[in-house]
Formats: C-alpha cells, sequence, structure tokens
C-alpha cells in the first residue's frame, strides 16, 4: 500500500472496544489494529463482489427456470387439450351397448382398464415403486361411476 496519501480515520472506542479490535487484529495475523481494519475493508470489497456474482448467477438459473416452467405449463396444456379431444371422439362414436351386452361391455372395460393401469405402471421412469404397486394392484370394482 503506497504511503504517499494517506486519511487519517479517528474513533473514539471503549476500553472494551479497543481491547475486542486489538484481539481481534492478533487472532487474524495482523500486527496493529489500524492494519486489521485495512484488511477487513479490502475483504469487504472482495465479499461483495462475491456476493453481486452470485447473485447475478442466481438470477439467471431463476430466468431460466422460469423459461422451462412456462415451456411445461405449455406442454401441459397441450396434452389435455389432446386428450380432451380423443375423450369427446371417442365418447361421441362408440356406440352404447345393447341392455343384454351391458354386464360383459362393463367386464371388458374394467379389464382393458387394468391392464392399462397396469402398462402405465410398468412405464414409470422415475422409480415409484409405490405408485407402481399401487397400479399393479388396483381394483377395477372400484372405480367411481361404474356399477354392474
Amino acid at each position: 500500500m503506497s504511503r504517499s496519501r494517506c486519511v487519517y480515520l479517528k474513533v473514539r472506542l471503549s476500553t472494551e472496544e479497543s481491547r475486542r479490535l486489538t484481539e481481534l487484529a492478533r487472532q487474524w495475523g495482523c500486527k496493529t489494529s489500524a492494519e486489521f481494519v485495512r484488511a477487513s475493508f479490502a475483504k469487504q470489497a472482495q465479499f461483495l463482489e462475491e456476493m453481486r456474482n452470485l447473485e447475478r448467477r442466481l438470477v439467471a438459473t431463476l430466468n431460466a427456470m422460469r423459461t422451462e416452467n412456462a415451456r411445461l405449463q405449455r406442454t401441459e396444456c397441450v396434452v389435455f387439450a389432446m386428450l380432451d379431444n380423443l375423450a369427446k371422439t371417442i365418447l361421441t362414436y362408440m356406440p352404447r351397448p345393447t341392455t343384454e351386452d351391458k354386464a360383459a361391455a362393463i367386464a371388458l372395460g374394467k379389464a382393458a382398464y387394468e391392464r392399462y393401469l397396469k402398462a402405465v405402471g410398468m412405464n414409470l421412469n422415475n422409480g415409484s415403486k409405490a405408485a407402481l404397486e399401487t397400479l399393479v394392484g388396483f381394483d377395477a370394482d372400484s372405480l367411481p361411476g361404474v356399477s354392474r
């Protein structure tokens, strides 16, 4: 540090504060309390710069997450729209079973639904064993709105 231009600062400290400052200076390896204060200013500037860099990285990460979240929401809306359109098409064009074939149609529908749930359970990519066991052991008689 160049001593050509120095500004002197006087600070009044209590005896206890002066003792703590001297003790901290010794702990940090400084010969004088003035040297400790100068080193603390330098470290504070470095710390503030590191905090600004951290804040910039955090903002960039949050922006990337917000963009990805918006993309996933749009994708989800498209999937639900496609599913809604498929359900409307099936319900519009599928013939209703006759009265004598109703029990057989319900049994076939439950069996097909159980196979569907098992296929979904087997294709889970997240390794959720509990969800897989729940789907594979699903009781088709407990389906809402289905009566025999």
